[in-house]
């Protein structure tokens, strides 16, 4: 049974403040002014600081776990937004990281509860599950109009399966992995470390665990075989597949080159995106480098020359045409 932990911290003698208080207070309010004096003169606050630091004016929360930490703001809107970190930045320490998605959810003042992962253990953490566990039951989900699942890979993955903690919760999981239960996915070589975690913990595989979810909607290149075999996976009746052709593992880093990461993001939270609605913004690829090579060493993988060249003409047609429609709109 997996329920909130209760943490105890030790207990102080009551006067360990009052003879030293003040000499405390001048040693605090010099080493300050040491650090001011020292910072760099282009140095900025922490984007959490403002809402959530001493005195700042939000309401929330910031939890160190070993492994993972959580970071809340509650904001204006009554949507939630649960985001969980990928691999990219486990060994970011710094005072001035923030949870995947925390601009995005501050821009538009959305409520945030944001995972930050300390090491490459895809979310098999005991006293992180205990902590979602112990959140659901004390009805911490509950009083928004909609709560939004997202992450990207590693953290696409825990979007997925610690959405059913939240029964109609939405999902945007942008290039996940079902599982990596070697039992399970026995075609899955990638990621070493994540496959000798415990998957007999709970919430460990995706499969079977989205049938009571709300739209789930995952971001897969169906070139790229493992993420198209993990999607393969996903059952339930509100599962939609948004196929990004070419971006490899790199679904969300291809749209935010499109400028469509945003608007795709917004569109999922607002219930509002469709398969028409998202192929409408994917167009845009036909203008990105990135597309256009890799489509053009597909063809050459195909030995279809003709092809190859035929899509870089193209490519530079539609190039010069933006280009000429820029100058126009600039005068």
């Amino acid at each position: 049974m997996f329920s909130q932990p209760c943490i105890k911290g030790p207990t102080l003698p009551s006067n360990v403040f009052e003879d030293k208080a003040d000499r405390a207070d001048m040693a605090n309010n010099q080493k300050d002014a040491r650090k001011k004096k020292n910072a760099p003169a282009d140095y900025q606050k922490p984007m959490w600081f403002d809402e959530l630091a001493p005195g700042g004016n939000g309401q929330g929360f910031i939890e160190r776990m070993p492994r993972h930490s959580l970071m809340f703001v509650k904001r204006m809107r009554p949507t939630l937004l649960v985001s969980f970190d990928n691999l990219s930045n486990v060994n970011d320490f710094s005072a001035e990281r923030v949870p995947w998605a925390f601009k995005f959810a501050m821009d538009r003042q959305i409520s945030h509860l944001g995972v930050m992962a300390h090491a490459k253990v895809w979310y098999r953490d005991p006293d992180l599950i205990n902590r979602f566990y112990g959140l659901r039951d004390a009805g911490f989900f509950n009083g928004y109009d909609r709560v939004v699942f997202t992450g990207s890979s590693m953290g696409a993955f825990a979007s997925l399966v610690f959405s059913s903690l939240v029964p109609g919760a939405h999902v945007l999981a942008f290039n996940p992995q079902s599982t990596l239960d070697t039992s399970r996915v026995p075609w899955e070589e990638r990621y070493g470390v994540g496959r000798k975690q415990d998957w007999s913990l709970p919430l460990s595989d995706a499969r079977g665990l989205l049938d009571k979810a709300g739209p789930v909607s995952v971001f897969y290149d169906p070139y790229f075989e493992p993420d198209r075999l993990h999607f393969e996976r996903l059952d339930g009746p509100t599962v939609t597949g948004y196929k990004c052709w070419f971006s490899s593992h790199k679904s969300a880093v291809f749209l935010r080159k499109l400028d469509a990461l945003g608007p795709v993001m917004t569109a999922g939270i607002l219930g509002e995106l469709t398969p028409t609605s998202f192929y409408g913004m994917y167009r845009k690829r036909r203008e990105l480098q990135w597309y256009i090579g890799a489509l053009e060493d597909r063809f050459k993988q195909q030995d279809r020359d003709e092809m190859a060249k035929r899509a870089r003409l193209q490519f530079r047609r539609l190039k010069r045409a933006a280009l000429q429609l820029e100058t126009q709109q600039n005068g």
